[in-house]
């Protein structure tokens, strides 16, 4: 498989940004957010399904570039068999009728979307491995900055990153939500009024709070963030009596 950087996957990016842009139900309109589900209908071409995919809500989206059957859920937790056409996205159920799961319903859409992408671009490159011929799995919390240990998953998180939040649309909601051009440290505990507005900023793009900042970091419009941790920042300004 090809191993792209980062500054190849932003141009991708910027391609299928402009696309959807130019879709006719949103060029008219105040662009605010990218809404990912009509970006894969619309410039895709794919299908979006919901299903349980899991007993335990741990898979959280599954696709496949070719024809394969795989396991669901019914609501009363019987298996199923759903059939994947390759050019269908499946999404767990349960994120589709949460709104406080929104941003996670989201950047699901957008890494499974992101893997097809690669496949429409790459086809013989993408997907020729035994691994990943088969079905591509999206796991909650797989968006975390981590080592990367699997490129595939890597590169659809970026590209997925990118294609939900451009960056003059996070420029824009800074704007609106008086954010100033850089967030110089997002802690709620010690600066709870911007942690307030990042809050906000985060369910208005359509993403988790944690996506964001990731991405925003990216771009260099954060400096510091504790989103796991807030008082963290003990032991990185400790006392003067302490040193």
């Amino acid at each position: 498989m090809k191993h792209l950087s980062r500054f190849d996957i932003e141009a991708i990016a910027v391609k299928y940004v402009q696309a959807y842009m130019a879709l006719p139900d949103v060029r008219n309109t105040q662009i605010y957010r990218i809404d990912p589900e009509l970006l894969l209908e619309k410039v895709l071409g794919l299908n979006v399904e919901y299903q349980h995919l899991s007993y335990d809500g741990s898979i959280l989206g599954m696709t496949s570039f070719t024809e394969m059957g795989v396991q669901v859920f019914e609501d009363d937790d019987n298996e199923a068999f759903f059939f994947l056409d390759g050019k269908t996205v499946l999404v767990e159920k349960d994120l589709n009728f949460d709104s406080k799961l929104k941003g996670r319903k989201n950047f699901t859409l957008m890494h499974e979307g992101s893997h097809q992408i690669f496949k429409m671009l790459f086809p013989n490159d993408y997907g020729v491995t035994q691994k990943s011929a088969g079905v591509h799995y999206y796991k909650a919390n797989s968006e975390r900055n981590k080592p990367i240990s699997d490129w595939e998953e890597w590169q659809a998180n970026t590209l997925g990153a990118a294609i939900l939040l451009p960056e003059n649309l996070i420029k824009q909601g800074m704007y609106l939500f008086s954010l100033g051009e850089k967030i110089e440290c997002l802690n709620k505990i010690y600066y709870p009024s911007v942690y307030k507005r990042f809050d906000a900023l985060a369910d208005f793009l359509g993403c988790s709070k944690k996506a964001l900042a990731i991405r925003m970091k990216q771009l260099g419009l954060l400096k510091k963030e504790y989103l796991d941790d807030p008082f963290d920042l003990v032991t990185v300004y400790p006392e003067v009596s302490e040193l």
